[in-house]
């Protein structure tokens, strides 16, 4: 028993810091767009519960949308530094499971904290396990698309979008969570067995450009999904309160509301776009790259995730706003990039200071949050 302790105590010491900074920043992503969605409309979680088990829509866009957002950084489970040594020292099974059971639960905590406000202790027991399952399943088929993985996957989905009694949900998914973990401990270090080569031979805008956007997209998915959390739970308390309180000046209210998750969307792709920036250094000026286009390229990759999560949002907003489609998705698009190059600016400005502590960083993206807001309120 103490050697499964001390083992489990270990693991947690090689994988915990990489995880539960990606966690806390989704947390954060979830919570505060969230806060302000059950404050502002009355939205309890026993109401969502509710409206998942009366509406198979409603239930399988919850899971999807969940899902969607904490894959990605549940998947930093299996592959941060320190799991190759974890794989090549074929610890014990029982205590490697527990420890990675732990930390995925961690990962899951904002939608443990949705079942556990209202729904009962089996059913929140199943919809943790099941997301945890899931969520490994898939990072194991997509690395290696076994038969086997891929019918577990299926099965266990069905189930679980089926809705079926609390109790049989809870015993399929704890079956499958061993298997599932098991499986992507073992697969997700692996090459996947597709790779799409999106590179051509280019101008240094366009390729510096393509570049900024394969890192957001290979490795740094899980701020992908924070920005894709708070625009979409933004946009779901915006639709509500349109529905709720009708306007005639909806569009200040939808460029106010989602002043914030998109200030965010565009935040989280400033660092990693600026250490991208600072290992070509040397080759782009070898190559005598413009700082203009340097500039450019990162400043239309910071703004191209909120600025496509913003036309999606206006599609949504446009079905609770006197406004047509073109003009809400034109405004919020048109809205983001202007978000999105005064958070750019901001970043490039502390990193030519050489003042990268973050809390500066999030004051300053707060204070253009914040003006951003006053300014669409008195528009």
């Amino acid at each position: 028993m103490a050697r499964s302790c001390a083992l489990v105590t270990q693991v947690w010491r090689v994988l915990a810091r990489p995880v539960m900074r990606r966690a806390l920043a989704l947390a954060i992503a979830v919570a505060i767009p969230a806060f302000v969605l059950s404050a502002g409309n009355g939205l309890r979680a026993a109401d969502v519960i509710a409206w998942s088990h009366r509406s198979a829509l409603v239930r399988c866009g919850l899971w999807a949308g969940w899902l969607v957002l904490s894959g990605p950084v549940l998947r930093i489970a299996f592959v941060a530094p320190g799991s190759v040594s974890l794989r090549a020292l074929r610890l014990p099974q029982t205590p490697l499971l527990l420890s990675l059971i732990t930390l995925c639960a961690a990962v899951e905590l904002p939608w443990l904290a949705l079942f556990a406000r209202g729904a009962s202790p089996i059913e929140t027991w199943s919809a943790l396990t099941g997301a945890i399952s899931i969520s490994a399943l898939s990072i194991s088929a997509r690395a290696r698309p076994r038969g086997s993985a891929l019918a577990l996957l299926a099965l266990l989905t069905l189930i679980l979008a089926c809705d079926p009694p609390a109790l049989v949900g809870a015993v399929s998914s704890t079956l499958a969570l061993p298997i599932a973990l098991h499986a992507a401990q073992r697969d997700a270090l692996e090459q996947p067995a597709l790779r799409f080569k999106l590179t051509r031979p280019s101008v240094a805008l366009t390729a510096l450009y393509t570049f900024h956007l394969l890192r957001l997209l290979r490795v740094e998915r899980s701020r992908l999904s924070s920005a894709f959390g708070a625009v979409a739970v933004g946009s779901a308390g915006l639709l509500l309160s349109l529905r709720n309180e009708p306007s005639e000046r909806s569009l200040p209210r939808v460029l106010a509301v989602l002043a914030l998750p998109l200030t965010v969307a565009a935040a989280v792709s400033v660092a990693p776009l600026l250490d991208n920036e600072r290992r070509l250094q040397a080759l782009l000026r070898s190559l005598r790259v413009r700082q203009s286009s340097i500039i450019l390229a990162f400043l239309l990759a910071v703004a191209t995730p909120s600025s496509a999560l913003a036309a999606a949002s206006g599609v949504v907003v446009s079905a609770g706003a006197p406004l047509g489609i073109s003009a809400s998705c034109g405004a919020l698009f048109t809205w983001a990039l202007a978000l999105a190059g005064a958070v750019g600016l901001w970043g490039r400005y502390l990193e030519q200071r050489s003042q990268r502590s973050a809390g500066t960083f999030v004051a300053g993206v707060t204070l253009i949050a914040l003006l951003a807001t006053a300014g669409a309120y008195g528009w």
